[in-house]
């Protein structure tokens, strides 16, 4: 949702900037008394410049600057977005969520838009009704018009067969003049393309601009009507025509959406044809040159030249799969993580023979690994890119989330130091592997998309060891000056912090816990974390972690997801099966990442943090249980305040 807002209010935007220089050009070729028949035409390009987000390509040459090289990208890139994104072609089962939880502010900004669209829509339409309702007794007179008590000013009502109103007291050489003025906007299609002007405009409701462009358009599309009504006419006959227009304008303003006879500035009309004279034959050729140059730079569409593609390296270990071949064989879930080959992971030890992961996709520009809540880097490319696993490994997660997108998890196992490797990729277009599915290095797991929290298209890589983020450019075989050089002093201090991870996440059970089959326990939030007390006679059997919203939820230990689901106490809440007869429990998550029939291992992010269900603030409520009984974890280290 949030890229197809990005995308309209980008096409806003270019359809606002069209009429600025439209209406600059206008005001220029009034001064030289073009006829406002060819400038209707410049305001039409300019409501197509509204609604059609392709045009004529121009291409302009790549900034040097980096920044403005990506920003441009971004921009083209928004351009080129569908406004209603294609269902993906392969989806993972999510887990069941209520629809209120899958709500963002862009689904607020666009139930706003959808509001006044209808509310515009809504007016113009009973203001036609009322005045078809309000002439419904007219009767056809001698000239082919319709006439009566009920019309007491002349206009034209009708789309697709419309008739003209005149007054019966509306006679003579006024009477012809009005005639022909309401003719030439039947002759011009106006009672179609003003409705459809309208359309736009009410599509663009909060943005000036395509007001501006609806009311010029209108404007110049009657003074078009009159300059036809009273070409080739004496001074007699002229005066007679701006008199009729002055005596039915100061009579009120006739309903909105009437093609009336009358509308707009009196003063402004009357002035432009006491002072209108036709153009020689040159003057007109040059006015309709400068017009058709004006139509065609509303319709071109600048794009900045491709960056060099920089190639993914050759891949050893198996050849990438094809589109045709990345579909994966529907499998049941296994019941325990396989074992992965650790023999092509980085080794921290030795930074200068560390090999590296294989570059996930043939990108055209990276935007950088950051602390500032962005935790990998976004390789850009084009929509539909094959997307490949950076190393062998199994796959933890395959589904959507709501600021990923889709997205695919991957485990690559342990390294020789005990260290477990995994890897991220989000905001594909579709996935193309499954949960628990045994993936290789360069096999095709999915395709660049722009689903989720994105504003182009591009693949968000993440690369963790033992849970904690690291850049990847300094374990993957990006090209040229994106990758970095791992330094052993880097791999020291990225090796002293995963180790350090490691012993504060992982505490012994004590004897007095009675859990069975579990020794070894993973902190289920990052420490040290705020902890309520166990409760079970108070009818509160378990711990109450503080935690700030959207922070990590992880599995304690491995197990199966036998529940992924929402309640009214719980809110969202998954349930682990340990085996020994040991579930845990977490209560009141803002969204899952999980699904029921999953394996998960320790140290697995489940979802996160929230204040879903019954709950006062965000928290994460977390229980452990030993054959159905709630079990004291008080006493533990894994619990200790």
């Amino acid at each position: 949702m949030r890229s197809t807002v990005f995308a309209f209010l980008l096409l806003s935007a270019r359809g606002g900037a069209a009429a600025l220089a439209a209406w600059a050009v206008c005001k220029l070729l009034r001064r030289a008394h073009a006829p406002s028949r060819l400038l209707c035409w410049l305001w039409l390009a300019v409501g197509l410049r509204f609604v059609l987000p392709w045009g004529i390509p121009l291409s302009l040459p790549r900034p040097q600057n980096t920044q403005l090289a990506a920003a441009a990208d971004t921009v083209q890139e928004l351009g080129e977005l569908p406004l209603v994104a294609p269902p993906p072609a392969v989806s993972a089962p999510a887990a069941a969520l209520p629809w209120y939880a899958r709500l963002t502010p862009w689904h607020a900004l666009a139930a706003v838009w959808a509001v006044g669209v209808a509310v515009l829509a809504v007016r113009g339409i009973v203001g036609y009704i009322k005045l078809k309702r309000h002439v419904a007794l007219a009767c056809k007179t001698s000239d082919g018009c319709y006439g009566g008590a009920c019309v007491t000013a002349p206009f034209t009502l009708g789309i697709l067969r419309p008739r003209v109103y005149l007054p019966d007291d509306l006679q003579g050489t006024a009477r012809r003049a009005v005639l022909l003025h309401e003719q030439t906007h039947i002759r011009r299609r106006d009672p179609l393309t003003k409705p459809l002007f309208y359309a736009v405009a009410c599509l663009h409701w909060f943005n000036p601009l395509a007001w501006l462009a609806f009311c010029a358009f209108e404007r110049d599309m009657e003074a078009a009507c009159d300059e036809a009504a009273v070409r080739g006419r004496p001074l007699p006959e002229r005066n007679a025509y701006c008199e009729s227009l002055l005596h039915f304008a100061v009579q009120g303003r006739s309903i909105p959406g009437s093609l009336a006879f009358g509308q707009g500035s009196v003063k402004e009309r009357i002035v432009h044809l006491l002072h209108y004279r036709r153009l020689g034959a040159g003057a007109l050729a040059v006015c309709a040159a400068v017009v058709g140059l004006s139509v065609t730079a509303c319709m071109v569409r600048p794009q900045v030249e491709d960056a060099p593609v920089t190639a993914a390296p050759p891949v050893t270990a198996a050849p990438p799969a094809t589109a045709e071949t990345a579909e994966p064989t529907p499998a049941p879930a296994p019941t325990s993580m396989p074992a992965v080959a650790a023999a092509a992971l980085p080794t921290l030890d030795d930074a200068a023979n560390s090999p590296r992961f294989i570059c996930p996709v043939k990108y055209k520009y990276i935007s950088r690994f950051a602390t500032n809540g962005h935790r990998g880097d976004d390789l850009c490319a084009a929509e539909g890119t094959e997307i490949y696993a950076a190393a062998d490994g199994v796959v933890l997660a395959a589904q959507e989330h709501y600021s990923y997108g889709n997205f695919v998890e991957i485990d690559h196992g342990t390294d020789a130091n005990g260290l477990r490797w995994g890897t991220l990729y989000a905001h594909m277009q579709s996935c193309a592997v499954q949960v628990g599915q045994t993936v290789t290095a360069g096999q095709v797991i999915g395709y660049v998309g722009s689903t989720g929290y994105t504003t182009g298209n591009a693949c968000h890589f993440e690369m963790q060891v033992n849970g904690t983020l690291v850049e990847p450019r300094y374990f993957t075989a990006y090209g040229g000056s994106d990758a970095a050089e791992l330094t052993q002093e880097k791999a020291d201090e990225i090796l002293a912090e995963a180790v350090r991870r490691a012993a504060s996440d992982q505490v012994t059970a004590d004897d007095g816990a009675a859990l069975s089959g579990v020794d070894l326990f993973t902190l289920p939030v990052a420490p040290p974390p705020q902890v309520s007390g166990y409760d079970p006679e108070n009818g509160h059997p378990g711990i109450d972690f503080a935690a700030e919203e959207g922070a990590e939820i992880y599995a304690v230990a491995g197990g199966i997801v036998t529940a992924a689901d929402y309640d009214v106490e719980k809110g969202n809440y998954v349930v682990l099966d340990h085996d020994g007869g040991l579930e845990t429990e977490y209560q009141h998550m803002k969204s899952l990442l999980v699904s029921a029939g999953q394996s998960v291992v320790q140290g697995q992010v489940l979802g996160y943090v929230g204040s879903t269900g019954n709950s006062t603030g965000p928290h994460l409520h977390f229980e452990a249980r030993q054959d159905g009984a709630p079990a004291d974890l008080t006493g533990t280290a894994l619990l200790a305040e």
